[in-house]
């Protein structure tokens, strides 16, 4: 006798539960994500995403709520996970005003789903808050990559990695991947020594700095010139990666428009019963940044424009 075929729960089988930080009575539109259910306010959904506008505004058969408009009828979100949603919620609801502390990686799944569902500000506001954030060289290359970011941003950690004595290390080029590991490894080859004649250079310290070493590394990247008042530039013009240099990498990005009023809720955001380091963050305490401006430069450049992988709009 056969074995009986395996068959996949439907969704109404699966044990749902009640977002413990994002359910609010008084609020309008329900949505599903795994197993549990977050009641939020439609107002910002609409505001930002297309893709939402028309998913909430398509209308219902005879005799049937509209979709999201009562808990029994959810809109289900198959494009994302319950911690990750958590998170994107957070930057709605997050109760201490334009104070944002989170870390690289819950950035970027707030920014996957801002992409994924045209949330333009939103994607805005992580490339702004990526850009304060103190990363690695190769992490932020990683993030950047990953979610398509403009790679005019990448410049100061390329030439990290091509100045610094160590090579890249074997756990970096897996993360880096092949195309990038091979171009940085030419720019390190092409700052140090002398060309023999050979098509080799002999090994020595870093003879390219400044605005040469940017320029170079703008060639192997294939990165475009960078314009401060329609006039381009080869650089240096994008900040130091360590916040203690006293420059603000991200103060040039636009700026993120107030929220209308929310509830409140407590400060500290995760996840209901889950304690996984992808969980929405909690306030720490100000955070003072200091320095100049290169809004004209990144606007001009679409810098925040890059896209990932994509997702239905």
């Amino acid at each position: 006798m056969p074995a009986p075929a395996l068959r996949t729960p439907s969704p109404s089988a699966v044990p749902v539960m009640r977002h413990k930080n994002y359910f609010f009575h008084e609020a309008d539109v329900n949505f599903r994500v795994e197993g549990y259910v977050f009641r939020v306010h439609r107002y910002f959904f609409l505001r930002e995403s297309a893709h939402f506008r028309e998913l909430l505004g398509s209308s219902a058969f005879p005799g049937q709520d509209a979709p999201g408009m009562t808990e029994a009828n959810p809109v289900v979100l198959h494009d994302a996970t319950s911690d990750g949603f958590a998170c994107f919620l957070w930057v709605f609801y997050n109760p201490k005003y334009s104070i944002y502390n989170a870390t690289p990686k819950q950035w970027s799944m707030i920014l996957e789903l801002a992409q994924q569902w045209g949330f333009k500000e939103v994607e805005l506001l992580c490339i702004r808050e990526l850009e304060r954030l103190d990363m690695s060289p190769v992490d932020r290359i990683y993030i950047y990559q990953e979610r398509g970011i403009d790679h005019t941003l990448l410049l100061d950690s390329y030439a990290t990695l091509t100045t610094r004595d160590e090579p890249i290390a074997l756990e970096e080029g897996i993360k880096l991947g092949i195309k990038t590991s091979l171009q940085i490894a030419r720019a390190r080859e092409m700052s140090r020594g002398p060309d023999t004649g050979t098509g080799l250079r002999s090994p020595s310290a870093v003879q390219v700095l400044g605005p040469d070493l940017h320029t170079l590394i703008q060639g192997i990247f294939e990165l475009p010139p960078l314009r401060t008042g329609g006039v381009a530039h080869a650089g240096p013009y994008t900040a130091p990666i360590h916040p203690s240099h006293g420059i603000d990498r991200a103060s040039a990005l636009p700026s993120v428009p107030t929220a209308p009023t929310t509830p409140s809720k407590p400060e500290a955001l995760s996840q209901s019963n889950s304690s996984s380091s992808d969980n929405p963050p909690s306030y720490d305490g100000p955070v003072d940044v200091k320095g100049t401006s290169r809004f004209e430069t990144l606007k001009t450049s679409g810098a925040a424009r890059g896209r990932g992988r994509g997702g239905t709009r």
